[in-house]
């Protein structure tokens, strides 16, 4: 049923039929390449390599990186990592959130108030800056090529 991906590391678990189960080795390589190695590095450090060119280990890296249900295990892997991430990023939010408002609340000077409540405020986009422009599509291309030669002019020291 579940099992432990990889060497005792991590909390993956994983629920596949026969068919669809990997050797220990594919797992062990599977989690390696999930998590950024290398793949010639995870083939050598789950497969008996010594000997082995290094062409032959890349080799047999690319082929086993192709395997579809290896392609399957590391994407499935990457997609647990990226859903902890997401996860743990949630709950940090959550209590800074949570503090800024206790701190609000809370806090002893108005300064420290004021702050607490803008840094929530900004959480929810109250206060973002805002860059007001000229409709572009007004202008003509000659108007267009003279701001920008002015521009130049400035930047290069000219005017």
């Amino acid at each position: 049923m579940g099992k432990n991906t990889g060497k005792g590391k991590g909390k993956h678990l994983r629920v596949v039929g026969k068919e669809d189960k990997l050797t220990s080795k594919q797992e062990a390589f599977a989690v390696q390449v999930a998590k950024g190695a290398m793949l010639s590095e995870a083939y050598r450090d789950c497969y008996s390599a010594e000997g082995m060119r290094d062409s032959t280990i890349w080799s047999e890296a690319c082929k086993l990186a192709q395997n579809p249900k290896v392609t399957t295990r590391i994407k499935a892997i990457q997609a647990d990592m990226e859903a902890d991430r997401r996860t743990i990023e949630r709950r940090r939010e959550e209590w800074v959130l949570k503090r800024l408002t206790q701190e609000a609340d809370n806090a002893e000077t108005d300064g420290a108030r004021i702050r607490a409540i803008e840094l929530v405020g900004r959480t929810i986009g109250m206060f973002t800056d805002r860059i007001e422009q000229a409709d572009e599509a007004e202008r003509s291309a000659s108007d267009i090529e003279a701001d920008l030669r002015k521009r130049l002019d400035r930047l290069m020291g000219g005017d």
